[in-house]
């Protein structure tokens, strides 16, 4: 579910997005929504070691970075942009940190 959410809004025209941004800041909504994506799908697995967190981190790093590709190839009137990128990897980072910090408790 949370993976179709992320390509609906990645792939929605730009004058749809805004209206269901309200005011945060956009790069604010990436680092939360791959944060959120991140850490259910690290929950989500049944493995238990360090190379989890590394395929997950960037399993969800390349879809959100081919997303950010097909915004830019896409006649969607919408572009790539790398900052969504880097808000995108602080989303998985934190997640991928907090999840391990869970672990450990």
């Amino acid at each position: 579910m949370l993976i179709t959410i992320a390509i609906v809004g990645s792939l929605m025209p730009p004058q749809q997005m805004e209206q269901l941004t309200f005011s945060l800041s956009d790069k604010l909504i990436h680092g939360l929504y791959y944060a959120t994506l991140t850490f259910f799908w690290l929950l989500s697995t049944k493995t238990n070691t360090s190379q989890k967190y590394i395929q997950v981190g960037l399993s969800v790093f390349f879809f959100g970075l081919a997303l950010e590709i097909m915004q830019d190839v896409l006649p969607i009137q919408r572009e790539m942009d790398i900052l969504d990128v880097f808000a995108n990897t602080v989303g998985i980072s934190i997640a991928i940190a907090t999840a391990r910090f869970l672990e450990i408790r």
